[in-house]
């Protein structure tokens, strides 16, 4: 048996004081100037001790350098290996192993929707700092379905959800969280996402109030000065752009202006077709007939009003809605006589409200 020697300063080691550092050998002193060469040349840096593998570390007999059968770092001799293969374990330990691989497995299965839940609420912020809340919106949304108690979770949903227009997930998530109380009001996410929702619905009770003065006459340009403002204070609602189109549909009908309120109407019926829109549309071809006297424009008239209740044929709201709107139109059409809709209740509802 020959002593390790350090490749460094030649000096002859015991096995207890020698080094091995990228299949060299070194003293103590040695290897810690040969890591420092290693790791500024960008080479391995694993310091181990040096083991000797001319002997077999379990019965101390000499099997030569190339000799026995490895074992990790080490070497054993041919008989010693045999023992270590076949080692008789004992039934408990072989219990509780068998035990352990249970519980993982349990673990693993009941985890795995934790993991899913971890999994979405990364994606999900990914997302939404790169600006794409629509996009992040699902992730979140079904994290919140595993973890509903996440503070971060719900914070990042009810963000997503209202920087891009969706102020109703956004209230179901702040709301549904702990009953809208937080663990800490005082962080930046907290406060960013207290910001949003302070904006969104100061601009949705400026919309609210805009609807019930656009129901007067006389009041259809304060309205619409009311919503043009509150799409300053929350551009990213849902369909802003059309909301503002329909209070300014108002206005133009008001001033007479049927060219501008058809062409509104278009715009809102080609971008939400559905039995509001298409009521409107037909009061603004009624209004184009009544001026111009045009057939055509009766036709498409009365088209869009055919269109409107097959539309709202399941939605009672919407039937309700065309129940008090039809009867102006359709007056519009068969007297080319535009009047408002106080004027009409005056004359034929006996002063009864009616919506627009």
């Amino acid at each position: 048996m020959v002593s390790p020697t350090c490749s460094e300063c030649a000096r002859s080691l015991s096995a207890s004081e020698a080094y091995e550092l990228n299949a060299k050998i070194y003293c103590g002193p040695c290897v810690q100037a040969a890591a420092q060469r290693a790791k500024e040349a960008g080479q391995p840096v694993a310091v181990t001790r040096y083991v000797d593998k001319s002997i077999c570390p379990r019965c101390n007999t000499y099997i030569g350098e190339g000799g026995g059968v490895a074992a990790g770092p080490v070497r054993l001799c041919l008989p010693c290996s045999e023992v270590v293969q076949n080692w008789p374990y004992p039934q408990w330990l072989k219990l509780s192993l068998a035990g352990l691989l249970l519980l993982l497995v349990f673990a693993l299965a009941h985890g795995r929707r934790y993991f899913e839940a971890g999994k979405n609420l990364y994606r999900g912020e990914q997302l939404v700092e790169k600006g794409k809340y629509a996009e992040a919106l699902p992730y979140l949304k079904n994290t919140m379905k595993i973890a509903p108690d996440s503070d971060k979770g719900a914070l990042l949903t009810a963000k997503a959800a209202l920087l891009s227009g969706d102020v109703y997930t956004a209230h179901l998530v702040l709301t549904g969280h702990e009953g809208g109380h937080f663990q800490n009001g005082d962080t930046a996410q907290f406060r960013e996402v207290d910001a949003l929702w302070r904006r969104a619905t100061s601009a949705l009770e400026e919309i609210e109030k805009a609807q019930k003065l656009e129901a007067q006459d006389g009041k259809e340009e304060e309205a619409a000065k009311m919503v043009h403002h509150a799409a300053t204070v929350y551009p990213e609602f849902q369909h802003m752009d059309l909301l503002v189109n329909q209070f300014d549909a108002g206005v133009d009908f008001v001033n007479k202006n049927y060219d501008a309120f058809l062409a509104r109407a278009e715009k809102e019926w080609s971008a939400i077709p559905v039995a509001g829109t298409a009521s409107m549309l037909a009061s603004a071809l009624a209004c184009k007939y009544a001026v111009s006297g045009d057939p055509a424009f009766r036709q498409r008239s009365e088209d869009m009003l055919a269109k409107a209740k097959d539309l709202a044929k399941d939605d009672k709201q919407s039937l309700d809605n065309l129940a008090e709107f039809e009867p102006r139109i359709r007056y519009r059409l068969e007297s080319r006589r535009i009047i408002t809709r106080t004027e009409y209740d005056k004359e034929f509802r006996s002063g009864k409200p009616a919506g627009k």
